[in-house]
């Protein structure tokens, strides 16, 4: 029966994703993935994401966004899992970009090698085939997710390096310890064996400094903001509509309900809510979702 399924699910245009002990598995299509990674490219770009990657909160509100959209059921768990998928293709692509015969067309998303070059190489690595000379899927949100991780951190490698070495990677390897995971950067407190650039690690401590500071003080700053709020109460008409623009992050109806409800008993937050571009607003929810959902 477990052989059927495994072939039932590739044949569906997508792959069958091992995920661990206690997490099943999961069928991914191409639909899915693009949409997937799209949604985690867009909280990126909002600046949520940091050096240690994403929070617990975001792979569930992906999973959310997954499972309304394509009627299955994912999880958070799943989602990081599949992202490591990812993270191994983009590994590939980066090492390839760093062959010295080799191009990069910026419009379309190809590594381009010519004829003499792509037939030796491809001999060598015949896995390394789907990456050259064609459009790379999903090349603009890898960049956006992985990019500056792969740049800097202890994947990145020099052109000498032998590609060609991950062609029999899978998920299920992954997961199962059978090989070096390149994505444990985007797992939460995850450590590597490489020297940190010093200036990134002066950075990363700053911001984990204000980030415990601002968590220190926001119960008593909002206690204060409330008091001096009272008597003014009036909130924008379209509040609820600014709250509920956020359910494209993932966050449901039960989340965006309490959060407006937050902010109605508190109409100063409300109205500093209400002022603040999207991306920091979408911080705003994702800190109260995370203290008042947690484990969602």
């Amino acid at each position: 029966m477990l052989a059927v399924f495994f072939v039932t699910c590739q044949a569906m245009d997508g792959h069958v994703e091992g995920l661990g002990r206690g997490t099943g598995v999961a069928a991914w299509t191409a639909p899915m993935s693009n949409f997937m990674l799209k949604n985690l490219a867009n909280v990126v770009a909002s600046g949520v994401k940091t050096g240690k990657g994403f929070k617990k909160v975001y792979f569930n509100a992906c999973a959310r966004a997954v499972n309304e959209k394509f009627n299955t059921t994912l999880n958070g768990e799943q989602i990081k899992n599949h992202l490591k998928t990812w993270q191994r293709k983009w590994a590939k692509i980066t090492r390839l970009k760093s062959l010295s015969a080799s191009g990069f067309d910026e419009e379309n998303y190809i590594i381009t090698l010519d004829e003499e070059h792509y037939n030796g190489h491809v001999h060598d690595h015949k896995a390394d085939a789907e990456y050259l000379n064609k459009p790379l899927e999903n090349y603009a949100e890898m960049e956006t997710i992985f990019g500056k991780d792969m740049a800097t951190g202890k994947f990145a490698k020099d052109s000498s390096a032998p590609l060609g070495t991950e062609d029999g990677d899978t998920e299920d390897g992954a997961a199962n310890g059978t090989e070096e995971d390149p994505s444990s950067a985007f797992e939460e407190g995850a450590t590597s064996n490489a020297r940190p650039n010093k200036r990134a690690k002066i950075v990363e401590s700053a911001e984990e400094g204000l980030i415990g500071a601002f968590n220190r003080v926001g119960d008593k700053l909002a206690m204060a903001i409330t008091q001096v709020a009272k008597s003014n109460n009036e909130l924008p008409e379209d509040l609820f509509d600014k709250v509920n623009s956020l359910s494209v992050s993932g966050f449901n109806d039960l989340q965006i309900s309490t959060y407006y409800a937050h902010l109605v008993a508190n109409p100063l937050i409300g109205k500093a809510f209400y002022g603040l571009p999207f991306q920091h607003q979408l911080h705003w929810m994702a800190m109260f979702v995370s203290e008042r959902f947690p484990g969602q």
